[in-house]
């Protein structure tokens, strides 16, 4: 049977919630810090162990980076504990991954916000000026660049195998799988061929 509870850490002011199986095995974890109760943790276990089946270690840093260290298993109820029931700990837990998804600065880990490192277009299933453009990396996950960022400015459309040189604008974990949202650091202007990149200003630590 499922429990869920929170409880309460008088000295950090800090509040978790625990979603438990019967053996105190964590499945869910929201973790809320100060008066404005900031999430800091929104963390699924399962989730986090498909992202480390298919990136490794790295993909789990990067899991922790967007949703936080969940707490070691077993986790059992303290006695000041409070029961929460399943809708409760959903809403909390959709607002919490919001958070931790598109507000929380994802500035550490082993690719930071800002980190520049070089990387090829790959194929754009979708074609032309539709959705956007994966990003080889050499690295256990894919880089993405959305459509938007290529049709704002105005360049061609880059062809499988061009070379560039992109900085990491956001980190997203979906599906067992973390992808790296990216920019191109330059662009060509309209009808130019795509600059070669020089040097990255800040190489990734963890390559494949």
């Amino acid at each position: 049977m499922t429990r869920r509870f929170r409880s309460q850490v008088p000295e950090g002011d800090v509040w978790h919630w625990f979603e438990v199986g019967d053996d105190g095995r964590l499945l869910r974890q929201i973790t809320l810090r100060g008066g404005d109760r900031v999430p800091v943790v929104a963390a699924e276990s399962a989730e986090l162990a498909r992202v480390r089946d298919s990136c490794g270690e790295w993909g789990a840093r990067l899991y922790e980076v967007v949703y936080g260290l969940p707490a070691p298993d077993p986790v059992p109820a303290p006695p000041h504990a409070r029961p929460v029931d399943l809708r409760e700990f959903d809403l909390a837990w959709g607002r919490a991954r919001s958070y931790r998804q598109c507000e929380a600065r994802h500035d550490s880990g082993p690719l930071p916000v800002g980190t520049r490192l070089p990387g090829t277009f790959a194929v754009s299933p979708w074609g032309p000026g539709v959705t956007g453009v994966f990003v080889d990396l050499a690295l256990p996950a894919p880089g993405f660049v959305d459509a938007a960022v290529l049709l704002r400015a105005g360049c061609r459309w880059p062809d499988e195998g061009t070379p560039a040189e992109f900085e990491v604008v956001d980190l997203r974990v979906g599906g067992g799988r973390p992808q790296i949202r990216l920019r191109p650091t330059a662009v060509p202007s309209p009808g130019a061929p795509w600059p070669r990149p020089g040097p990255p200003r800040t190489a990734a630590c963890c390559p494949r």
